[in-house]
């Protein structure tokens, strides 16, 4: 098949997750990959531009190739974002035109939407949309309602919804009112990529780790709704009486500066770790270094509906896991992974700190039964299959 991914960020600048996962597993599969995407932050005075479309290695599986395109741009941030709701029309009309496609597969939803949708019906070729997130409560803004209106648009119009879990499914199903065909596929994970580190003392020790002590790590992006906030407060309690706990926090985003004077303000110096972001090749090494791993996100719409990645690693990894119960990550998992669940930020640090205080033994039985599970849902081969066989069917069935 040949297969156009879509979306409104840059392709080599971005935290690596399934949209590069897919279309790079695609194209080891031999199917013909083509990806439009916004070089995000790019500023003319800085980098030269680049060329509008080549064909480049992949940024996981280094033997994939990826035909990338991106519209013109002038190298202003915030001006550019703008210009390509129009620059894309030509772009993506002459990519429609020539590429032949069997299927486009839709990312992007407030820059670039609406545009594919409109010019793949043009062309006759069937659009899946793949639902990750409530974009409009990604982050604050008074474009809010704007994108939630565009949210509501795509949903409707596009021939194949695709969720990444059942609770964004029945989210974007209910806002909508679609009547057209919605399907749950799950994200595919490199299971060995996150079980061939064992624990690296050397980094542990580098990090200011003693060998006593019980790490909890976070990681990943810093969300107003991360719920870091509550959980270091928590956490700062707790310390008072179990000397011996560090917080690793790996990742980084908008409240960086928040949670880092949070820390200090607490008193917390040298008990929370900051490393930044790892890279993709290097985050087995540091999610190896802890004992337990939290996820804390707020239950509310925006993550109550997502589906973060970050378990799924964690899990892969063999670290026992406390998460707030989310939707979607319940109606996965339910009671039979093994996942610790809680009400609360402030109760996944509780519960993850009794949790760090099990005997190696007995975390490594709990870390079995949550790798058995990510292993039945989420392994590449299970996930591509499935994503693979829906783009067939589209193409062969759909507009074309």
């Amino acid at each position: 098949m040949r297969i156009l991914f879509v979306h409104e960020v840059s392709y080599r600048k971005k935290v690596i997750f399934e949209m590069h996962e897919f279309p790079e597993l695609l194209s080891l599969r031999g199917h013909e990959v083509t990806f439009l995407e916004f070089d995000e932050g790019r500023k003319f005075w800085q980098a030269k531009q680049a060329p509008q479309r080549e064909m480049i290695s992949g940024i996981v599986h280094p033997e994939a190739k990826i035909d990338l395109v991106r519209p013109f741009q002038l190298g202003v941030p915030g001006l550019d974002r703008l210009l390509a709701t129009l620059t894309v029309l030509p772009t993506l009309d002459r990519l429609l035109k020539k590429g032949n496609f069997d299927a486009v597969v839709l990312y992007a939803v407030p820059t670039y939407s609406l545009q594919t949708i409109w010019l793949a019906k043009k062309h006759k070729v069937p659009v899946v949309f793949r639902a990750l997130d409530v974009s409009h409560k990604i982050r604050s803004s008074f474009l809010a309602p704007i994108i939630k209106w565009v949210e509501k648009r795509i949903y409707k119009k596009t021939d194949l919804l695709s969720a990444n879990n059942p609770a964004m499914a029945n989210y974007c199903d209910g806002l909508s009112e679609r009547t057209g065909q919605t399907v749950v596929h799950f994200p595919p994970l490199d299971l060995s990529h996150f079980q061939d580190s064992s624990r690296d003392l050397a980094l542990r020790s580098a990090l200011g780790i003693a060998e006593g002590d019980q790490v909890i790590v976070y990681m990943g992006s810093f969300f107003y709704f991360s719920g870091l906030v509550d959980a270091l407060e928590e956490f700062a309690e707790i310390s008072k009486s179990t000397p011996n706990l560090k917080l690793l926090l790996v990742g980084g985003g908008e409240q960086d500066s928040e949670l880092r004077k949070r820390v200090s303000d607490l008193g917390l110096a040298g008990k929370v770790i900051f490393t930044g972001f790892v890279s993709y090749e290097d985050l087995p090494r540091f999610l190896k270094v802890a004992n337990v791993a939290v996820n804390t996100l707020e239950p509310t719409l925006v993550a109550n509906v997502a589906f973060p990645n970050k378990v799924l690693q964690y899990m892969a990894a063999g670290l026992p896991v406390v998460s707030t119960k989310l939707d979607g990550l319940a109606q996965t998992f339910g009671e039979r992974a093994g996942i610790t669940w809680a009400s609360d930020s402030r109760g996944v640090i509780r519960a993850a700190s009794k949790l760090s205080q099990q005997t190696d033994a007995e975390l490594r039985t709990i870390g079995e039964q949550q790798l058995g599970a990510v292993s039945e849902l989420f392994s590449i081969k299970s996930a591509l299959d499935k994503f693979e066989e829906t783009l067939a069917s589209l193409s062969i069935g759909g507009s074309k």
